[in-house]
């Protein structure tokens, strides 16, 4: 199946809320396929990085796939920068578990663009993977999930962090791909206090009833590999295996715009591939 041509449709999901930004390729426009959603992580979007690169290796392989810009990302597609600001603040877990839930059953619907076979799959990097998780035990349809960087734990802040952001209504923080600091409001921590048990991700991950696959970059200092590790920690349902990249850290080598990809990015998409493909039958 590689060297097909790829084709891509730039949509977005309606529903209630903000849109949901989506590049959905595939090689098979005629063909029905397993589908794989591919969720970002924070302060990325659709065509973030490798996003796109490793989108068409998947569509290359034999699915179709959906990669998302979560409602809140406050991006301009166009040109990557973050310029809706207020958006951005606002974002919440659950504001991107809803946003999840709301492109499953899109695919499911007459408007999804190409013949959808019956079983999906999850791929998501860092807090991206925490919403696939937490996602994944509520759709039967979901057979196999990939996460790469993924913390295993959302409440990732100090005391004294918290105690100021409380105080100050926001935490602010300056990205390069906005030209003005970024804010990120209180409510976003209200909605990881108020769903402690809920957002529990090595128990989430323990419940699952289907193959999971752990990429973690043995140098990230973003998200140490102890929490890739904490998924291990309690018994699970099914299949799971935990890939440590050597010599790379929370992107794989790769910053925004790609240039191209890196040899540890490779593994960790080669393994990517060969997992959904031993977990999700393209036939």
């Amino acid at each position: 199946m590689n060297g097909s041509k790829v084709f891509t449709v730039d949509t977005v999901v309606s529903g209630n809320g903000l849109p949901v930004p989506a590049d959905v390729r595939t090689a098979f426009r005629d063909t029905e396929r397993p589908v794989i959603v591919v969720c970002p992580g924070f302060l990325a979007y659709r065509r973030w990085g490798f996003f796109p690169w490793v989108s068409e290796r998947l569509a290359a392989a034999g699915f179709h796939v959906v990669t998302i810009s979560f409602s809140h990302s406050g991006t301009d597609d166009r040109t990557g920068m973050i310029t809706r600001p207020a958006e951005f603040a606002s974002d919440k877990v659950s504001t991107e578990l809803s946003d999840l839930d709301r492109v499953l059953r899109w695919i499911d619907s007459e408007r999804f663009p190409f013949p959808a076979a019956s079983s999906r799959g999850l791929f998501g990097h860092s807090r991206g993977g925490s919403v696939c998780v937490l996602t994944a035990q509520s759709f039967p349809e979901i057979r196999s999930i990939v996460t790469w960087s993924t913390p295993s734990r959302l409440d990732r802040y100090t005391d004294r962090r918290k105690k100021e952001w409380k105080r100050t209504g926001a935490l602010e923080f300056s990205d390069s791909r906005s030209p003005a600091p970024l804010r990120l409001d209180y409510s976003y921590y209200e909605d990881i206090d108020a769903n402690r048990e809920k957002y529990d991700l090595p128990r989430a991950a323990a419940g699952l009833g289907i193959p999971h696959l752990v990429v973690h970059g043995e140098r990230d200092a973003a998200v140490s590999i102890s929490e890739a590790k904490a998924f291990f920690e309690l018994p699970g349902r099914s299949e799971r295996r935990l890939e440590t990249i050597r010599g790379c850290g929370h992107t794989f080598g790769v910053t925004h715009p790609m240039a191209e990809p890196s040899p540890a990015l490779e593994r960790a998409v080669s393994q990517t591939v060969e997992w959904f493909a031993s977990t999700i039958s393209v036939e």
